[in-house]
């Protein structure tokens, strides 16, 4: 798996399973459902690749559900703050993924100005250094 955040995900989700619902806390139960459709070839992808990672479709749509989520908001920083705003105006509390959207996000600081100057390498200043005392 190339990204370590789906990883640990799928590492948590799976504790949580074989913990069982009674042995975890209420912020770890998951009650909510969502209905997500598929067409048939993508269903059938998803069951291919569920088997090659060794996870339940279910488990699997869920972690790389969110981390879809996660791409998307480190990437618009606009719809990020917009999101971000309007959930914790609901009161609702921050994510464990919420710090994962500022590690993936590109966010440029404001460019510096000034002019470009291109510096030779430091043998390079030394040996034209020596050619001007020669002279």
């Amino acid at each position: 798996m190339t990204k370590p955040y789906i990883q640990r995900r799928l590492d948590q989700l799976e504790r949580n399973r074989l913990i069982g619902k009674p042995g975890l806390s209420m912020k770890d139960v998951r009650d909510s459902q969502v209905k997500v459709r598929f067409t048939e070839q993508e269903s059938d992808l998803l069951s291919v690749l569920s088997k090659q990672l060794g996870q339940p479709k279910a488990v699997l749509s869920n972690v790389l559900l969110i981390d879809a989520i996660i791409d998307l908001l480190a990437e618009d920083p606009e719809l990020h703050r917009e999101v971000l705003a309007a959930w914790r105006d609901q009161g609702f509390p921050d994510l464990d993924f919420f710090p994962e959207i500022d590690k993936r996000a590109k966010r440029q600081a404001e460019p510096i100005e000034g002019e470009f100057v291109h510096m030779p390498p430091a043998s390079h200043r030394l040996e034209l250094v020596r050619r001007e005392e020669e002279l």
